[in-house]
């Protein structure tokens, strides 16, 4: 069974990383059709899919069927009709099978993900004689365009794997859950570190932390200096079940050193868009690094995802931190980096 995944595109080497833990006899193709987000799993028997629904760092999952080439014109549509037609999903569409289908398309073209439905869908139809039903569906086809690529699968997962279910305080800049998981495997946290988000916002990353590492029993922290993101990062942490392995603090950032050591730190600071902080971003940026380092044990880590990745680069590298890795990466419609430093 061939198995798709789609995660933040930029982090499908976290993806690679997770699938070979917990699949480890899985084939993984990285970027299928050089598609990034796309990650494509061979997998030995259906019993594996409890795994993959349970990975952290992915969104969709979908029983891959084919993938072909399409132009960008109205033409494609037409293509997307033949080819859909052409296919044997007998055992998965039967007669009277309610459907619906679903379509995500990136890039520049002359028809709209609606066409793309619509097309798809009358060719279900003409083959199958299922019948649409977009609310009370027993199946969900996929058909996604990227670019000249066009991508056929069956829907696996109803809502993103991302929104965990924990969540009852949003913060307006409020981090992923797939992409805190991605920064927390690069900080590489070892048992009994002391792992602190200065900046924690709606608490999405030590909640992750908690949830994900349990065994390494790492010492959390979250700290913001707003006292309504704390009141409702403590909220999501006991929605959580983890509210008891955090400490929630409301504290600057930017006086870290006074109140801990920490061995990582992980964490999503403001980008200036939604949220301009009072003292500027760069001076933000600076004097968060500074008290960063300071902060931090010798050997230490820090992972800090920002879309001012020249700024912050320059800004850790300036404070004494060596910049091993900047890794662009995709957060909702915007190209942000996570960047990663080790302390000198």
């Amino acid at each position: 069974m061939e198995i798709l995944l789609t995660c933040p595109p930029g982090l499908e080497d976290i993806v690679e990383l997770e699938a070979r833990e917990k699949l480890p006899h899985a084939h993984v193709s990285k970027r299928h059709m050089g598609i990034r987000g796309h990650v494509l799993l061979h997998l030995e028997h259906d019993e594996c899919i409890s795994k993959v629904l349970s990975m952290r760092s992915i969104h969709h999952v979908m029983r891959y069927i084919t993938s072909f080439r399409i132009e960008r014109s109205k033409d494609a549509l037409n293509t997307i009709y033949r080819n859909i037609l052409a296919l044997d999903l007998g055992n998965v569409l039967d007669e009277g099978v309610r459907f619906r289908v679903t379509s995500e398309r990136l890039g520049r073209h002359e028809f709209t993900s609606i066409d793309v439905q619509r097309a798809a869908g009358k060719a279900i139809v003409d083959r199958f004689s299922s019948k649409v039903d977009l609310k009370h569906y027993d199946v969900e086809v996929r058909v996604d365009v990227v670019g000249e690529q066009c991508i056929v699968g069956i829907a696996l997962t109803k809502e993103s794997l991302h929104k965990r279910g924990y969540r009852v305080f949003d913060h307006p800049a409020a981090l992923k859950a797939s992409i805190a998981y991605a920064m927390l495997r690069l900080a590489e946290p070892r048992a009994g570190n002391i792992l602190v988000d200065p900046m924690c916002g709606s608490g999405t990353i030590p909640i992750e932390a908690a949830l994900s590492m349990p065994t390494l029993n790492l010492e959390l922290y979250g700290f913001d200096v707003n006292t309504i993101y704390i009141d409702g990062a403590k909220a999501n942490a006991e929605s959580a079940g983890v509210g008891g392995r955090i400490r929630f603090m409301r504290y600057d950032c930017r006086m870290l050193d006074r109140i801990v050591t920490p061995d990582r730190i992980v964490t999503n600071p403001p980008y200036g868009i939604r949220m301009e902080p009072s003292i500027g971003l760069r001076r933000l940026y600076m004097e968060f690094a500074k008290a960063s380092y300071r902060a931090m044990v010798d050997g230490g880590r820090i992972v800090v995802i920002t879309l001012k990745h020249g700024m912050m680069k320059n800004i850790l590298s300036s404070s004494g931190f060596n910049v091993s890795k900047s890794i662009p990466v995709m957060h909702g419609d915007l190209w942000a980096h996570i960047i990663v430093g080790e302390k000198r």
